[in-house]
């Protein structure tokens, strides 16, 4: 499929008629502050409901049996306290904690340090000593932890840097990032996240109280355990799902007042760009003659070994990965590989079934449009713009809205439930310009 691209001028109203639609800041303000209204109701009902059940539990009764209120407790708060440690348990160093040889691309701890503390300075945002971690991760990302359990465990809050994004981000980048997380730290959540201890505490008394109504000696009490737990959990997400991308364009918003909607978006397109190259990969690896019998679990893990930290072209990545499948396939079955078959052998096959239809459906993306973006970069390789480049692109994506910016699942349709399409991020930067770009 062909179609010719070039950039036009574009009158003022070309936003407001554009099928891509952005919401304004003040209507997620909007949004937000109705959700925290609902979400606050819902913490005093919580609260409430907690009164009342733990007047209704037989504390005594819990004392004396131990084992049953264990494991009622383990059943409610089990899956929450799992997600947490799996989470805590990455591979990380706290930057004060890292070695003053160590560098992570062009940074250093004492560099990481300070574009931190400049960051908070530069969004007026006060210092409450939060840690932040570097995370050995091949793949650009960044995060933020707030377990909302008040003052417990305050020391698992924090914000989280991939390694990849230290070796492929600028430093004006990095605090983009560092800005987009502290924007979920300090003003852009749910209620009813910083209050989960509240919906824990419900969980735990709902389960020691129908232990003490019905026993834990039948199939019957387990279900009506993990019935307390889903419900709860579902109550909660359903905020979540509903305003999750609300407060990413918000976090988005803060995170460009560091340097500028230019720097954001170059940050935006660097992670597009690279998740482009590793769908290709990754359905390159998934009809490669050395893939041999691997899994699709195991497909993955030879793509993780291969990718490299820092920039690879796409032919060097290819080449790579490879190697790591053909290694992986000549290394034979192991003693660990046969039990994880056995305990895991028909999810693994609902996995190897499910990765093989969505690399089939990948193959779509072949004919779908795409804007040579590339065509506007000052240096080929080099993800940055200015003003006039910048205007360029945003030109080309509203004037050819149903071509892709990047062939990811995106293109298709697969959108992220926890972020925005990298378009419509975009958009929103480049639209709330004036209100976003520091002054001079």
């Amino acid at each position: 499929m062909s179609q010719s691209f070039s950039a036009t001028s574009m009158g003022p109203t070309a936003a407001a008629n554009s099928p891509l639609k952005t919401p304004t800041r003040e209507e997620l303000l909007a949004q937000l502050d109705g959700a925290n209204r609902w979400g606050a109701v819902l913490v005093l009902a919580q609260s409430v409901a907690v009164l009342i059940l733990a007047l209704l539990v037989d504390w005594n009764d819990v004392l004396q049996q131990p084992l049953t209120s264990t494991i009622a407790i383990a059943t409610i708060v089990g899956p929450f306290v799992m997600s947490i440690l799996t989470f805590w348990a990455q591979n990380k160093k706290e930057i004060g904690d890292i070695k003053e040889q160590t560098r992570f691309g062009q940074f250093d701890k004492h560099q990481l340090r300070n574009l931190f503390q400049d960051t908070l300075r530069r969004l007026q945002l006060p210092d409450k000593r939060l840690p932040v971690y570097v995370v050995a991760d091949k793949f650009t990302n960044a995060a933020m932890l707030h377990v909302g359990l008040g003052g417990f465990f305050k020391s698992l809050n924090g914000v989280y840097l991939h390694r990849q994004a230290l070796h492929k981000f600028t430093p004006a980048e990095v605090q983009d990032v560092m800005g987009h997380e502290l924007g979920h730290f300090y003003r852009y959540y749910l209620i009813t996240d910083r209050f989960r201890i509240v919906t824990l505490a419900l969980g735990v008394c709902a389960g020691l109280y129908a232990v003490q109504l019905i026993g834990l000696n039948t199939y019957v009490s387990y279900i009506v355990l993990v019935a307390i737990a889903g419900a709860l959990w579902t109550l909660n997400s359903m905020l979540t799902a509903r305003h999750i991308w609300a407060i990413e364009y918000l976090c988005d918003d803060l995170g460009a007042h560091v340097h500028g909607v230019t720097v954001s978006i170059a940050g935006l397109m660097k992670l597009g760009a690279e998740w482009e190259v590793l769908t290709a990969v990754q359905q390159q690896a998934a009809f490669s003659a050395h893939r041999g019998q691997l899994s699709a679990v195991e497909v993955a893990e030879a793509i993780a070994a291969a990718i490299p930290y820092g920039h690879a072209t796409r032919a060097e990545l290819e080449a790579a990965v490879e190697k790591s499948l053909k290694q992986k396939a000549n290394q034979g079955p192991s003693i660990g590989g046969f039990l994880h078959y056995m305990w895991h052998g028909d999810d693994d096959a609902d996995v190897d079934e499910e990765f093989e239809q969505q690399m089939k459906k990948l193959k779509a993306l072949q004919n779908i449009p795409r804007i040579p973006w590339e065509t506007l970069l000052a240096q080929p390789g080099v993800i940055e713009f200015d003003q006039a480049r910048l205007a360029a692109l945003i030109e080309l994506i509203e004037q050819f809205p149903q071509a892709a910016l990047f062939h990811t699942p995106e293109a298709l349709g697969a959108n992220d439930p926890m972020h925005p399409p990298l378009k419509l991020r975009i958009l929103y930067l480049w639209r709330n310009r004036s209100a976003i770009d520091p002054t001079p």
